[in-house]
């Protein structure tokens, strides 16, 4: 009966549950809320409504996804584990993991899209106001979510990874960040050479002047994003480990619990980076809330 019900809940002891519960409730509240006022500034502000406003309101549906149904999720398997006659662990469980893949997926191909973005608006401002348009970025956003279903419906297909799909796991995150990198270098080389005229431009009337605000606007937003995808690499990354150490198979599950909390603990954390680092993102949002009324 004993190990009937171990099968049932998470293997954290009466403390670990409680705190799991708590903190996942909060996680839950906060990130919920953060993604949907990003997403509704966004919206409703014409001036951030952008390509590159399109691409972090797309982070910010992945990460809704992790904080409106995956963490809830946890939560309700927390909860349940007190209660040996509703033995839902494994369904729900398994829903919240197969979400977590979709989430995260999309999360880190739409991360690599806004820092290649971003690169290119610096490197070469004219061309990518005229190549980069709003139905090509549709077009990618909705590419970038139907690849995102292909992990979540293999590992419902046929369930565990094998050395193929770990491979090809591998192989695909490693030509993000290959990309993300290589976006990185050359947008802190064109910064650099930029900065030697800056003040130059500073100094000049009319086309120079508008030319100069909107490099210094299109840097702020590149520093933003490099934060965050710094953040999503920390947060991230001690999972990464325990995965690849295979410390899940082990009788050390509250490692692999804590270090996934941590991991899907970044979707909470984004929005508000967003808000911190961009001062026209916080006088939207105080808009918004009506702290701040149209002159």
């Amino acid at each position: 009966m004993e190990e009937n019900h171990t099968e049932c809940k998470l293997q954290l002891e009466f403390e670990g549950e409680i705190l799991g519960s708590i903190c996942y409730s909060c996680l839950a509240i906060g990130g919920s809320v953060g993604n949907v006022l990003l997403i509704l500034v966004i919206i409703r502000t014409q001036s951030i409504k952008t390509v590159c406003g399109l691409l972090i309101s797309n982070v910010a549906v992945a990460d809704l996804l992790v904080t409106s149904v995956v963490m809830p999720i946890i939560v309700f398997a927390l909860i349940q584990g007190f209660f040996p006659q509703l033995c839902l662990f494994i369904p729900v469980m398994t829903f919240a993991v197969m979400a977590a893949l979709f989430s995260t997926t999309a999360s880190i191909l739409t991360l690599t899209t806004l820092s290649i973005d971003r690169c290119f608006a610096i490197c070469n401002p004219l061309k990518h106001k005229v190549w980069v348009t709003f139905t090509k970025v549709k077009i990618l956003i909705a590419i970038i979510w139907v690849i995102s279903l292909v992990l979540p419906i293999k590992e419902t297909i046929n369930p565990g990874l094998s050395r193929a799909s770990s491979i090809l796991q591998t192989v695909g995150v490693g030509l993000c960040y290959v990309a993300i990198i290589i976006s990185g270098i050359f947008t802190i080389r064109k910064v650099c050479k930029s900065s030697l005229h800056m003040s130059a431009l500073h100094n000049n009337q009319g086309r120079n002047n508008m030319n100069a605000d909107l490099y210094q606007r299109n840097k702020q937003v590149a520093k933003t994003v490099a934060w965050v995808i710094l953040l999503f690499s920390l947060c991230w990354l001690p999972i990464s480990v325990v995965v690849s150490l295979d410390y899940s198979r082990s009788n050390d599950r509250k490692l692999y619990f804590w270090c996934g909390t941590l991991g899907l603990a970044n979707s909470v954390v984004t929005p508000w980076v967003y808000f911190y680092r961009q001062a026209n993102y916080r006088q939207a949002l105080k808009k918004l809330m009506g702290w701040v009324q149209d002159k």
